[in-house]
């Protein structure tokens, strides 16, 4: 199975492009709760490469892999972290739940002192254990910071209550990250 999740409504139109010119097995979007941010779509889309993440911008301290309706959590993070620590924070967009870009997730923990993973699903078994367990297996040692929904029932409510009652903001994507930074020293 092929699984990808967008970033935002032109992110979208791409990868149903995409699946519209995939015949080599099952694929499938991951559709986020709630609607999108507003970006128009392009005029004609784009095919996307299979399990090719985007890197938004290259950073040498921290990278965060702001998985789809995340994105904006992870850009949020990244300005706190550069203004008032004065990290170099890499952005990456990872478009794909499964195959994972191996390559880019490897380079990135081969050079920085953390990476952190956001993503708007149940962290067990989800992306951020993907990297994880990658990472495990090429017997790289960089700390992994998930942010995500806990395994458990989640009461109804609207996306901002829950997500600041469950951690899936800003400011507890910085507060995790310094943490895991001074831990690694």
């Amino acid at each position: 199975l092929v699984h990808m999740q967008p970033k935002d409504e032109d992110e979208f139109v791409d990868m149903l492009w995409t699946m519209a010119q995939y015949d080599a097995g099952p694929i499938a979007i991951r559709y986020p709760r709630g609607v999108g941010p507003g970006v128009k779509p392009k005029e004609t889309p784009r095919l996307l490469e299979i399990g090719k993440a985007e890197v938004v911008v290259e950073g040498a301290d921290v990278a965060l892999l702001g998985l789809g309706d995340m994105s904006p959590v992870a850009e949020a993070a990244r300005r706190i972290l550069e203004q008032e620590d004065g990290l170099s924070v890499a952005l990456i967009n990872p478009r794909w739940i499964k195959p994972l870009d191996t390559s880019l997730i490897e380079d990135y923990a081969r050079r920085v002192k953390v990476i952190c993973t956001l993503e708007d699903h149940v962290l067990h078994n989800g992306f951020g254990c993907g990297v994880m367990e990658h990472l495990g297996s090429c017997r790289i040692a960089t700390p992994v910071v998930r942010i995500g929904w806990p395994d458990q029932f989640i009461e109804h409510g609207t996306i901002p209550i829950l997500r600041e009652k469950h951690g899936l903001t800003v400011e507890e994507t910085v507060a995790r990250v310094r943490a895991a930074l001074r831990d690694a020293k």
